[in-house]
């Protein structure tokens, strides 16, 4: 099976060869600027308490901490949106193999800034067809709307999009400003937590580089690990 990183290696590598080189020198400037930030320095770590939040569901209704750990642990991962190539991979992935982290009592979010409709918008806005038939929607887990990323800022995970990257993104179609809908450019780390049913963070990937993710088998591992502690 090919890893998830395996397969974001290889569209970055696409994207180096097929891409202009106005376009591969902004995003390789951002992302060594993305890359140079404290984000794990900030971000909390296993063994830090989670404090409740409340988000609005795609699709209806509210997931807060709380009700999701009544049910047994928590896998919060954060993502950027649909316009973003990896999260989309990242969330196909985890799409598929969603039975290993329930099968194991353990429920799996994904947290955006991203505010439903925005495949929508993107086609409006004239992105790239490649674009909008890479997004993933309708996923089996639930995906909750962080308006103006309060929980990401909880995780410690914010930090401001790069200019280099603002441009590039324009190029492609994506005004990420309309997306969240808040006018901003800040995002979350896509970084994956564990949270136990006592609140306590179990498992930490904080990668600080938006270009790799955490693996479903590493997921599963800590899972098993928790399950033998408890």
């Amino acid at each position: 099976m090919t890893t998830l990183n395996t397969q974001i290696r290889s569209l970055i590598q696409s994207f180096r060869d097929n891409l202009p080189d106005e376009l591969n020198t902004l995003l390789e400037q951002g992302a060594g600027e993305i890359s140079a930030l404290d984000i794990v320095e900030r971000a909390l770590k296993v063994g830090d308490k989670v404090t409740n939040f409340d988000l609005p569901k795609y699709g209806g209704g509210n997931g807060t901490l709380t009700d999701y750990l009544a049910k047994g642990p928590l896998v919060i991962t954060f993502y950027r949106g649909v316009w973003c190539p990896y999260c989309n991979l990242q969330l196909k992935e985890y799409n598929e193999r969603l039975a290993e982290i329930t099968d194991r009592g353990a429920t799996l979010v994904a947290v955006t800034p991203e505010k439903p409709g925005a495949l929508e918008l993107l086609r409006e806005g004239g992105a790239s067809d490649q674009l909008l038939e890479g997004a993933v929607t309708g996923v089996k887990f639930d995906v909750l709307h962080d308006a103006e990323n309060s929980v990401a800022e909880q995780f410690g995970l914010m930090f401001e999009l790069p200019e280099s990257h603002r441009i590039a993104l324009a190029q492609f179609g994506v005004r990420v400003e309309e997306l969240t809908g808040d006018g901003g450019f800040t995002f979350a780390d896509p970084a994956t937590y564990i949270v136990g049913r006592d609140g306590v963070i179990a498992y930490a990937f904080v990668p600080n580089n938006y270009r790799k993710r955490a693996e479903v088998d590493a997921i599963t591992a800590a899972l098993d690990a928790l399950s033998v502690e408890s």
